[in-house]
Parts: C-alpha cells; sequence; structure tokens
C-alpha cells in the first residue's frame, strides 16, 4: 500500500473515530475526539513524529477505556438480566465505548504503518539531499510547481 493510500484510509478511520468521540462524550468523559486532531494534523503535514504522538496517545486511551469498562460501565453487572436493566444512558454509552475501542484497535496498527511509511520517506528525502536537518517536508505543498523545490517550515 502506497503512503497516500495509508494515509487516505488513516483519515478516513480517524474522521469515524472522531465522531464516534464526540457522540460518546456525551455519555461520559472521553478525550479521544482531541487526540484525533493529532491524527489529522500527521496526516495532512506527512509528519512522523505526530503519528507516534497521535499512536502513542490512542494507546493511552485504549488503557484508559478498558479500566472504564472494568470499573465503571454496565458491564459491572454479569447477568443479561441485569444490563437489559441499566438505563438507556448507560447502554449507550456502553455501546460506543465498545465502538470506540474497536476502531482504535483498527486505527493503531495502520498508524504504525503509516509512521514507518513518512518516516521513510523522510530518511529518503534527507538522502537525497532535499531536506535540511532541523525542517520538515510540508507534505500540502511539497514541490514548487515551477522551480521543483521544496517547501519548509521549522
Amino acid at each position: 500500500m502506497a503512503s497516500d493510500d495509508i494515509a487516505s484510509t488513516h483519515s478516513w478511520l480517524t474522521t469515524t473515530l472522531f465522531c464516534i468521540s464526540l457522540f460518546e462524550s456525551v455519555f461520559r468523559p472521553d478525550p479521544t475526539s482531541v487526540i484525533c486532531l493529532f491524527g489529522f494534523y500527521a496526516t495532512a503535514h506527512r509528519s512522523a513524529p505526530a503519528v507516534r504522538s497521535f499512536s502513542t496517545f490512542l494507546a493511552l486511551t485504549v488503557f484508559v477505556d478498558v479500566l472504564w469498562f472494568l470499573e465503571y460501565s454496565p458491564l459491572q453487572y454479569f447477568s443479561l438480566d441485569a444490563l437489559l436493566e441499566v438505563p438507556r444512558r448507560g447502554q449507550m454509552a456502553l455501546i460506543l465505548s465498545a465502538l470506540s475501542v474497536l476502531y482504535k484497535l483498527i486505527v493503531l496498527p495502520i498508524s504504525l504503518r503509516l509512521f514507518r511509511s513518512y518516516a521513510a520517506e523522510h530518511k529518503q528525502a534527507s538522502e537525497l539531499g532535499e531536506t535540511s536537518t532541523g525542517e520538515y517536508t510540508n507534505g500540502l505543498a511539497a514541490k514548487d510547481a515551477v522551480g521543483g523545490a521544496s517547501t519548509t517550515f521549522r
């Protein structure tokens, strides 16, 4: 899979996760929507360090979700009858949290693949002398249409 295909998949999955997280935050506190902003930034700017940060924080939210399932969720009730008596608000929190964890577990390996792809691109570009130390290539406008010069930011 080319890095553009991985980035497109990553962007769509992160957008879906962001939407789920917004609805989930109505029923319980959830930092995932803020963390998804790292994913959007990483994809837009083709930044390997931002993808790494996004993946790390997303993995931490999976851990927090597991703690929530064990400690505060309606899953504390181990019988189906007791779970069916939980108010709709609790059921929605449980369903959205489970869906969020599922998407997070799908996004994490794609993020790691995207990180490796961006890191390899950056390494290859620096070997070709396209970027200097301390600068990152901006993926949105990487090449000037006329001169072919790299657009960089510090």
